[in-house]
């Protein structure tokens, strides 16, 4: 799929905005990125903090860079990062429903965060001028789509009593759309249930501690501004200016789409998206390509590459916490 994105570029065009790029400012999509990592690691911190969970901010960076390294090798919708910040979690002393609720909680608010990012940047989009009648209608009709998610996520926090037959019947109906849709990407039932279950103890957990909520949340919405950040960074490097309006709605539309692809990272689909909205929205096509490929290896390759260095450091780390004998 990304090959079939350059292909679809003018050679000439193509070359001529790569030649365009200023080394130096390659630094700052990347330190952007670390920005991003940071304050995402003082977001577990702190909701790990408030489950009388201590973790030092160095520990915990170490954990996040990882596990999030994993998302983009290994498609399983944010599963596996998932799982191997349990891992490092339990090889800590933490039980294993403290770590479930820890991340569930950040993955919530983070999820909730950027569906925010959707509304907006669908409802830029609908007001568009550049837009056809029946690309503002089907914008629209996501927009709808969003806004009702977004409802539902607030009644999942706030409708208790009702909380847990909605995520019971959500996960039947996941479960059947997912045989119908992917039957072999398709997890076991059981799977299913569990995580549905551990998702109503994560609401719970953030519920309990609301007051201890506030400062990782900050720390949440930071982590998105700070992404969004470093796609506009890429699009600096090429000297190019891009309305606020035009890169938030793209942003989202091409993170939303990597986190549920079966391509690891959302391989080609992330880039061809965000560069079709970019295009739609006025951004010449070969500059959004190069923007969209300086994102992905800020964001992504960048990440990936250094945690190579810091997993094998972290598994020992692990293994001894494992091995160390009661006090």
């Amino acid at each position: 799929m990304l090959a079939s994105l350059l292909i679809a570029a003018d050679t000439r065009e193509l070359m001529a905005t790569i030649a365009q790029i200023h080394p130096a400012r390659l630094l700052l999509p990347i330190l952007a990125t670390m920005a991003s990592y940071v304050a995402m690691a003082r977001s577990y911190q702190g909701i790990a903090q408030a489950a009388n969970v201590p973790f030092s901010f160095w520990e915990m960076f170490k954990i996040t860079f990882v596990a999030n390294s994993m998302n983009y090798v290994v498609a399983t919708g944010g599963l596996s990062g998932f799982a191997v910040r349990l891992y490092f979690f339990t090889r800590r002393g933490v039980g294993a429903g403290t770590a479930t609720s820890i991340s569930l909680a950040q993955g919530f608010i983070t999820n909730v965060s950027l569906l925010v990012f959707l509304v907006v940047g669908f409802g830029y989009l609908m007001t568009s001028e550049s837009l056809s009648m029946s690309a503002q209608i089907a914008s629209g009709l996501i927009l709808a789509l969003l806004f009702a998610i977004t409802t539902l996520a607030i009644v999942l926090l706030f409708a208790r009593d009702r909380r847990r037959r909605i995520i019971f019947t959500l996960a039947q109906l996941s479960d059947r759309f997912l045989h119908w849709a992917l039957p072999r990407q398709k997890p076991a039932r059981t799977r299913i249930w569990r995580f549905q279950r551990n998702l109503n103890r994560g609401i719970d957990f953030l519920l309990d501690r609301k007051q201890h909520m506030v400062e990782p949340t900050i720390w949440i919405v930071v982590d998105w501004l700070l992404t969004l950040a470093i796609l506009y960074a890429a699009f600096i490097c090429l000297d190019y200016r891009v309305p606020i309006g035009v890169l938030v709605i793209g942003f989202a539309v091409g993170l939303s789409l990597s986190f549920v692809s079966i391509i690891p990272g959302g391989l080609g689909l992330m880039e061809g998206s965000m560069a079709a909205v970019f295009t739609t929205l006025g951004v010449p096509f070969e500059t959004a390509v190069v923007a969209t490929l300086i994102f992905r290896i800020a964001f992504h390759a960048v990440p990936l590459v250094t945690s190579l260095f810091l997993f094998h450091g972290l598994f020992l780390e692990g293994r001894a916490h494992t091995e160390m004998p009661p006090e």
